[in-house]
């Protein structure tokens, strides 16, 4: 996951080392009338909504080949991103010719855990707000 940018060009890489989900929702309601024969119900789409959920190592030094930086991460700031599959140093170059998706989404959860004798993890939690979409190479 990218903040900003096209994902073949170098950017901050902002999540996905231990786990990176990307759920996509559509929202219905029942428009079953009362005219209908059988007991089944139908449904109609009203919307759609997506976010994506990440949960990565912590780390202090910049050399670190693992892990990713929080600092820039803030609670309730919107952040232009890109859900890929990434390799390469440190897992922060974008796959070529692989499918991606490209949304804005706001920073709505940010959990820091550090238990003794463990190695520091953060998990977050990024809300869509608009479309997302599936940019295909």
């Amino acid at each position: 996951m990218f903040d900003q940018g096209d994902p073949e060009v170098v950017n901050p890489c902002i999540a996905g080392a231990v786990s990176c989900t990307l759920h996509v929702k559509a929202d219905v309601q029942e428009d079953t009338t009362k005219d209908q024969v059988d007991d089944w119900l139908t449904q109609e789409v009203v919307g759609l909504t997506w976010d994506i959920q990440t949960e990565a190592l912590i780390f202090l030094d910049e050399q670190s080949s693992t892990g990713v930086e929080v600092s820039g991460l803030t609670v309730g700031m919107t952040y232009n991103l890109i859900f890929a599959h990434t390799a390469g140093e440190r897992n922060r170059e974008a796959v070529p010719n692989t499918t991606y998706y490209r949304g804005i989404a706001i920073l709505t959860d940010l959990q820091l855990n550090a238990q003794n004798a463990d190695v520091a993890q953060y998990t977050a939690q990024f809300t869509g707000t608009g479309d997302l979409q599936e940019i295909i190479p």
